[in-house]
């Protein structure tokens, strides 16, 4: 696949699902969200966390298999539906 194809792609993509890109606030925040985890107890990976933040950010329930989101969830204002795999 070219470049411009790929391009091309990713692009109707970002208009099709209105994606947003990271901010300086947005990748801080997940920080933030992940030492408060980690005071709780629960341990969350940097990815894990970004995500989380995009969903709190935005809005949106988050769906996953991951159960440890469960735990995010109570310490934050996280939206989970947890699915079985």
């Amino acid at each position: 696949m070219s470049l411009f194809v790929h391009t091309s792609v990713w692009s109707l993509a970002f208009r099709r699902y209105r994606c947003s890109f990271l901010t300086g606030t947005t990748t801080s925040m997940p920080a933030e969200l992940r030492n408060r985890c980690r005071r709780a107890g629960i341990h969350i990976g940097t990815i894990d966390a970004l995500l989380a933040q995009l969903c709190i950010g935005h809005d949106l329930t988050m769906l996953t298999t991951d159960g440890d989101f469960r735990h995010v969830a109570k310490q934050s204002v996280l939206k989970v539906w947890s699915v079985s795999a």
